[in-house]
């Protein structure tokens, strides 16, 4: 379906309410990351949302002695530290309201978390959608602004104590009305007077080496789940399909079938609290699962004995420069992630202006041939990042590549990101690296692995 127009938030204005655009149940979020100044006990709303998805919020609020954030909304945020909701402060300068639904959309304005601001403030905000998002490169600046509060803001996680002083805070403003000097000292936190500037190359370099000892750490327990799943093949499977292949399609079963619940939810979070202590277990479990099943429950026969043999033939090293536009569409046809992003791509995006909506069997001719014609900035088309990528170089610098290929601007294809890339990749050197997509993250962080679910198709 073509997603609707980026629409404005300006609550009684124009009847427009922030609330009526949260993703309704059942919609596969992944995570929620939110930097919103303010707060107060009278908007729940988005912790509450978070909860009924299934979902982990990760939320940024401001920490100063005029008390930013009411006591009662942070014991929420405390009590529901259980169910994947977590809080860090940072002191005096932040100020920016942003609500980001991974893979869904992203809301950016004026409003606090609080009720008014939700409802009856005269406030201006946008959201966008997830077409908007990939269309316009957002996700990639969102990723780097959550970046930035993470690891270059001064912040501080919330506690108990935290709580108890802005109560004792918030009781001295309720007998003086005011805060007068010297209450600052008493912060147990001290001042911070914000990013001065921000080095973007010792940025963009922590940003790499945080990406690549995240990833090699998943590939290596993708390496290990594939040791192990040969042992639990279940009949219908041949013991000739490729190990790293067989673990992946074993992902991809348990995801659907076991962490998909009857609600249509897929509570990620609640299995990865559950699960954490005990990967392994969980695991072995899973397997045993696995081993049982007398019939492939979703499609994991023609992934594994037509779609991945596709794309390894095609991706050959002495193959893939000479795809045509027919081959290249085959290829985005049967990978996962590459699927998932074209159904959410604006069909203005893919040339098509005067219909709402087209099903994915037709927007798959018009979005490879809008690919192939498509050039990053060092002037290669996809079939020759890819190629780069699969053959340009040492197999053990491959995800170097995938991270250039992905992440930097000068190699960087809109519309065709991380999870695609690395999704083809592990089908067409299995026995290099396993195949890997948002859909393998999130089944390793279900059955409780550390893992970075990482966005963008």
């Amino acid at each position: 379906m073509e997603f609707a127009k980026i629409k404005i938030i300006a609550n009684g204005v124009n009847k427009k309410f922030l609330a009526s655009y949260f993703p309704p149940l059942g919609t596969e979020v992944d995570g929620v990351l939110a930097a919103i100044a303010y707060g107060n006990d009278d908007n729940e709303k988005l912790v509450e949302s978070c909860i009924s998805l299934g979902c982990r919020l990760d939320i940024w609020m401001r920490y100063d002695e005029t008390v930013p954030v009411a006591p009662i909304l942070l014991k929420k945020f405390l009590k529901n530290s259980s169910k994947n909701i977590f809080c860090k402060l940072i002191p005096d300068v932040l100020h920016s309201k942003v609500i980001w639904w991974r893979g869904y959309g992203a809301y950016i304005g004026s409003a606090n978390l609080t009720g008014r601001a939700w409802t009856t403030n005269i406030e201006a905000g946008v959201f966008f959608d997830e077409s908007e998002i990939l269309s316009n490169g957002l996700d990639e600046q969102l990723e780097e602004f959550f970046e930035i509060l993470e690891n270059d803001c001064k912040s501080y996680a919330l506690s108990v104590d935290i709580v108890d002083e802005m109560e004792a805070f918030q009781q001295q403003r309720k007998e003086i009305n005011n805060i007068n000097a010297k209450s600052r000292s008493k912060r147990k936190f001290g001042v911070w007077g914000g990013l001065s500037n921000v080095d973007k190359k010792k940025t963009q370099d922590r940003r790499m080496e945080n990406f690549l000892h995240e990833w090699n750490d998943t590939i290596q327990t993708l390496r290990d789940i594939a040791d192990s799943v040969v042992k639990f093949r279940p009949i219908w499977l041949e013991e000739t399909v490729p190990a790293s292949w067989q673990a992946d399609q074993f992902l991809h079963a348990f995801y659907y079938n076991q962490v998909k619940d009857a609600g249509n939810r897929y509570p990620v979070e609640e299995f990865h609290t559950k699960n954490k202590k005990d990967p392994s277990g969980a695991t072995n479990q899973a397997l045993d699962w696995w081993a049982s099943l007398t019939t492939p429950p979703s499609e994991e026969d023609i992934n594994l004995y037509t779609r991945a043999p596709y794309i390894r033939e095609h991706l050959r090293e002495n193959k893939i420069l000479d795809l045509n536009v027919h081959e290249l569409e085959k290829v985005c046809e049967f990978t996962h992630a590459t699927k998932n992003h074209i159904v959410k791509m604006r069909l203005s995006d893919l040339g098509v202006t005067n219909i709402t909506s087209l099903p994915l069997v037709d927007r798959l001719p018009l979005y490879a041939t809008w690919l192939l014609s498509q050039r990053n900035s060092n002037g290669q088309n996809i079939l020759e990042l890819l190629n780069y990528v699969l053959y340009g170089g040492k197999n053990s610098e491959i995800n170097r590549r995938l991270y250039s290929a992905a992440k930097e601007s000068d190699y960087r294809i809109q519309h065709y990101a991380i999870n695609s890339i690395a999704e083809v990749v592990g089908w067409a050197l299995p026995e290099v690296v396993p195949p890997r997509n948002a859909r393998t993250s999130k089944a390793l962080k279900s059955l409780g692995y550390s893992v970075k679910v990482h966005g963008g198709s």
